[in-house]
């Protein structure tokens, strides 16, 4: 069921997200098109949600914890919820009500989504006067010296408390001990709202997997608040952040020679959002209808890199990139497996099969380019500012001209979890060890060690996965 609604919000989210860069659009248009892309969202959320929960209850939900510049994702947070107050004619406010770390490890993604789910809530129950989040440090936080800085057992960790006030309706007593139920909606009286009753069970049971707990005191008439205490490890923030700006400027092409992109999808619209996103940033594009079509047209086109969906008729996605692994003129092309259905397994079987990566459906335009530029080595030109890829260059220079040789699989394999789990000092000593074994792996751990320093965990990650597949 989450692969047939995907689908087709994949076609919506992906038309509105090209349609708004229409430089010919009125203020109606796209006021229009931002309401068809919030309803889609909010349409993707409500599938999330129901997937979210059923993945922590067979406990098949893994934490992904990278760098995280915390002041920047709160701003953004309360930027959202500020535009979502006025609409309702209400207040809001966001406090900073201690110094808090500007950077810390954790996993932006959830933390993002408790936020959302409490703020929401929040709106959602307030008619009159408003919402406040407040963030702070709770006890004392403590300070990291020198030679700690490379060890994360040994970094501070910073209870940070994420406090949602609001003068809504009020919860009762009897309904404190059921709201954190799945699928339990308060009881409102005369009010109607929207939702699935799943947002406080998800947030409840997020928060203990990240080790911190969520607290709750209302009153009837008077509002209610919700906090969360969590510990995060702070660090020293790494140079992307400071280049974070230029990054959201507008993609218009890449640097060097042209690349070749076949996109393999039995879906008309899905191979049409594709055209119009690559083919005005200068990729060569072809189509591929199924699997025995791609391997066709790989064949003939030899391109650079594949976008292959999984579920397909006549030949799916993975059959497909089987056997384009046993051609020897494609064996080596990157293929990158996209599916509306994002289950685990659904993953590890496209990596199982020769893929190279997984996106999943709605397609997010920012996430389908940074995949390109980390597989292809693209050094994007961005708009009114074509040198605006210092970023790119950060990590594509790391190791010099030296050829890298990748350890054995089951090296890879230990380094990869290692990063999955945040572990930096881990990491460290395990590409220290793979460079004491054999020099030849010197310029491939040179280039782990460098991002480890920088807490890169998610370039670690992205980099490591190329190498996972053969």
């Amino acid at each position: 069921m989450s692969h047939e609604l995907r689908t087709p919000l994949n076609g919506i989210l992906g038309y509105t997200q090209i349609l708004k860069k229409m430089p010919s659009l009125t203020q109606e248009q796209s006021e229009g098109l931002a309401i068809i892309h919030h309803c889609g969202e909010h349409l993707l959320t409500l599938i999330n949600d129901i997937l979210d929960l059923s993945k922590i209850e067979a406990q098949r939900m893994e934490l992904s914890v990278s760098e995280l510049e915390l002041p920047t994702l709160l701003k953004s947070i309360a930027d959202i919820f500020r535009i979502r107050a006025q609409q309702k004619n209400i207040l809001f406010n966001y406090e900073q009500i201690t110094t808090i770390p500007k950077c810390v490890l954790s996993d932006e993604k959830r933390l993002r989504q408790i936020l959302i789910n409490l703020l929401s809530n929040a709106i959602k129950f307030t008619e009159k006067g408003g919402v406040t989040l407040k963030v702070g440090i709770v006890g004392e936080n403590g300070k990291r010296s020198p030679e700690q800085i490379l060890d994360t057992n040994s970094l501070p960790k910073t209870k940070i408390r994420f406090q949602v006030e609001d003068t809504g309706i009020g919860i009762e007593n009897r309904e404190l001990t059921k709201i954190f139920l799945p699928f339990h909606q308060v009881d409102t009286g005369l009010h109607s709202v929207e939702g699935t009753g799943l947002g406080l069970s998800i947030t409840q049971k997020l928060v203990k997997m990240m080790g911190g707990k969520i607290n709750v005191k209302s009153s009837v008439g008077k509002g209610s608040v919700f906090w969360v205490d969590l510990e995060l490890p702070e660090i020293s923030c790494p140079s992307k952040f400071f280049l974070s700006k230029e990054k959201e400027n507008q993609i218009i092409g890449f640097k060097g020679k042209k690349r070749k992109i076949l996109v393999v999808d039995d879906q008309t619209v899905n191979r049409k959002i594709l055209a119009h996103l690559l083919i005005p940033l200068g990729f060569e594009f072809a189509e591929a209808v199924d699997g025995k079509d791609c391997l066709e047209k790989a064949a003939k086109f030899q391109p650079d890199l594949i976008l292959m969906d999984l579920v397909m008729p006549v030949m799916d996605g993975f059959e497909a990139t089987r056997r384009l692994r046993d051609v020897p003129q494609l064996k080596k092309v990157v293929v990158v497996a996209l599916s509306a259905s994002v289950f685990d397994a659904t993953q590890q079987q496209s990596l199982g099969a020769g893929c190279n990566s997984f996106i999943p459906k709605p397609i997010q335009v920012k996430q389908l380019l940074e995949r390109l530029r980390l597989h292809l080595g693209l050094e994007w030109i961005y708009e009114n500012n074509p040198d605006r890829d210092l970023a790119t260059q950060e990590i594509s220079s790391a190791g010099g001209n030296s050829p890298l040789i990748p350890p054995p699989p089951e090296e890879i394999t230990a380094l990869f979890k290692l990063a999955m789990s945040g572990d930096i000092g881990g990491i460290i000593d395990a590409s220290t060890n793979l460079e004491n074994l054999d020099t030849k792996y010197g310029p491939f751990t040179t280039k782990v060690h460098q991002m480890a320093k920088g807490f890169q965990i998610k370039q670690i990650r992205e980099f490591l996965k190329e190498y996972m597949v053969d």
